[in-house]
């Protein structure tokens, strides 16, 4: 990419579970008042104050705090006065389709775009960004990474990364506090699409004190909670229903029942007359069987690769696990894709994971 890393501000992981220990008071938030665990870094201030015209841009395959973000911090810059254009290069996952910008967002390089400054949100290496954004990105003057993956590859002229915050959008919160932007209700909605769909609807271990504050808040400023899990988790087809249906009969138990793997073939795709968005959150059927600690579902890619979704509870750290296989991601929450048919991807996986839980559980 040839950037100089020239101001880089990761915040270190104080706890694996995202844990905040400072206080954090509703009552704080209802002025806009930053929390105590608010650490904007100086310079990413800067280069939002010195920068006219914006590309924000996120990863491939986009879940909902991907969408969440790019299309929260585009919003943003635009009340500050800035140009910006959101830019992802896959269609957003279904359900999302009520957050205001989201037909905006550009799958494809816009030549007629020129820009000062380029912000990546939500992407854990710059090769998430996909094949058709990363060069022209890559050419524009000012990167800045906004993150809360374990970033092991940092980039960006600029970077913040919090591995403790719950989500991206989390961090998009303290910016806006920080910045004094305006919550509009456009704009409550998308961070809070981006905080429920990374806490798993306030069911996972980084729904901290901070994040419920957070949430009310913007539920003060005109999320609407019931409305937006509705249209996230509730608007499924038939079609999806029946890929459902084909997934679940693949479940498999190991050592105990502490580990559940399934998987996804292109046949059922074709069968069902469904795609990869219809299958996103899948695994999460697996997860939450009682005994089961960690669970991997297997997706054939169609270009001699497998795609391996990994979910957790304590104790088992999946992005641990994931890192062997050169993926990543969050502790109970990670990926990585692999060469090698679906069946022998399947098997060797699930050999390396009886043994995982073994030893960490």
């Amino acid at each position: 990419m040839g950037k100089k890393l020239s101001a880089c501000f990761t915040e270190s992981m104080k706890n694996p579970e995202g844990l905040s220990t400072a206080p954090c008071a509703v009552s704080g938030l209802s002025d806009r008042a930053p929390t105590e665990r608010t650490r904007v870094p100086k310079a990413l201030k800067q280069v939002i104050d010195a920068g006219r015209r914006f590309a924000v841009a996120t990863h491939v395959r986009p879940d909902g705090d991907a969408v969440g973000s790019v299309l929260a911090l585009t919003t943003m810059l635009r009340l500050l006065g800035k140009t910006a254009d959101p830019y992802c290069e896959d269609p957003p996952p279904p359900g999302h389709d009520f957050l205001a910008g989201i037909e905006e967002i550009r799958h494809t390089w816009d030549a007629f775009g020129t820009y000062d400054t380029a912000v990546l949100v939500d992407c854990g290496e710059f090769s998430r960004v996909g094949s058709i954004l990363a060069e022209p990105l890559s050419r524009i003057p000012v990167l800045v990474n906004i993150d809360h993956h374990v970033n092991l590859d940092p980039f960006g002229t600029v970077s913040w990364v919090d591995p403790s915050a719950s989500s991206t959008c989390e961090l998009l919160y303290d910016l806006a506090v920080s910045l004094n932007v305006p919550l509009t209700p456009e704009l409550a909605a998308q961070l809070y699409t981006g905080i429920l769909t990374d806490t798993g609807s306030f069911r996972f271990s980084n729904t901290t004190r901070k994040v419920l504050a957070i949430a009310t808040d913007l539920v003060g400023h005109g999320a609407q909670p019931a409305f937006i899990a509705g249209r996230i988790y509730d608007s499924g087809s038939p079609q999806r229903l029946r890929l459902l249906a084909r997934v679940l009969a693949t479940v498999a138990f190991e050592a105990d029942d502490r580990l559940a793997t399934a998987e996804l073939s292109q046949a059922m795709f074709l069968e069902t007359g469904t795609s990869r968005s219809d299958a996103e959150s899948f695994i999460n059927h697996l997860r939450s069987v009682r005994t089961v600690l960690m669970a991997a579902l297997f997706r054939e890619e169609g270009d001699g690769t497998v795609h391996v979704s990994l979910r957790s509870k304590d104790p088992v750290d999946v992005a641990a696990f994931a890192r062997r296989y050169g993926g990543g991601g969050h502790r109970q929450a990670a990926a990585f894709r692999t060469r090698g048919s679906l069946a022998d991807v399947r098997a060797a996986v699930t050999r390396a994971a009886r043994q995982y839980i073994d030893g960490h559980a």
